[in-house]
């Protein structure tokens, strides 16, 4: 694949994983140039500049948070506009428009030389398994909600999640006691991984590695070969060491008003 290739999909992973956040919640999701989610999650998840005037439509987009008719943020993808444009200077020349973070798009083959990348070092003390019963799913909801310090989801909106045909939840013991867990949802040619996180005092251990690569043979046994994600910077390198690689820039802008 070509990296346009590889950012087309990446790009698509990171649209599949809002819409079926907002779909399972309830949200509206409001579909178009900007694309975002209202109802108990207010995101916006995709802006598009059509152009030739890339200033007027930045303007525009200004407007409508100045006048409070979409959510506070901004994703700015790849795709937002052509190379050639920055985008985030023409938002950030603004000085509603403030810096929040960037993530980084990555994907992976999953086969690689004819063969399953699932981790081939076997650690005891380390039991990884596809969740499929309501007491591991809690206990799911109960570590994405402590590692990533929020309530993603009510107990509700995970068993939603679980019911869902192509969403699929993972998790990790070491020496029988829950320590990290991840979501992965299937696209028609890719898999999205998800909200990997593992709780303190059991990192450094290779568990989210396990967790992905369940994930990733899962997939694999779907006919799926190519595995998409967005890393947050202090995870990048633990998603390079199991093959990974970095394609492209997902950017998240704040609206601080006036």
């Amino acid at each position: 694949m070509s990296k346009s290739q590889y950012i087309e999909q990446i790009i698509a992973g990171h649209e599949l994983y809002w819409d079926m956040l907002g779909n399972l919640r309830g949200n509206e999701n409001h579909k178009g140039n900007l694309s975002w989610l209202s109802g108990d999650i207010n995101y916006i998840y995709k802006v598009k500049l059509n152009g030739p005037d890339y200033n007027a439509d930045v303007s525009n987009v200004i407007a409508k948070l100045d006048n409070h008719e979409i959510p506070l943020n901004l994703i700015i993808t790849p795709d937002t506009a052509p190379a050639d444009v920055d985008v985030c200077e023409l938002f950030l020349a603004y000085d509603q428009i403030e810096y929040a973070r960037t993530n980084s798009g990555m994907a992976k083959e999953i086969r690689a030389n004819g063969n399953s990348t699932y981790m081939n070092a076997y650690n005891n003390d380390i039991k990884v398994f596809k969740v499929s019963k309501p007491s591991h799913l809690k206990m799911c909801g109960v570590i994405f909600n402590a590692v990533f310090e929020y309530d993603i989801f009510s107990l509700k909106h995970y068993i939603d999640a679980f019911c869902h045909p192509n969403v699929y939840f993972y998790m990790a013991e070491h020496r029988g006691v829950p320590a990290g867990a991840c979501m992965a949802i299937h696209g028609n040619d890719f898999v999205q991984i998800a909200w990997v996180g593992t709780l303190k005092g059991y990192r450094q251990r290779g568990i989210a590695g396990y967790l992905i690569g369940m994930a990733e043979k899962a997939a694999l046994i779907k006919g799926i070969e190519l595995s998409v994600l967005s890393a947050y910077p202090e995870g990048l390198n633990a998603y390079k060491r199991i093959g990974y690689k970095q394609y492209c820039e997902i950017v998240t802008l704040d609206y601080k008003g006036e």
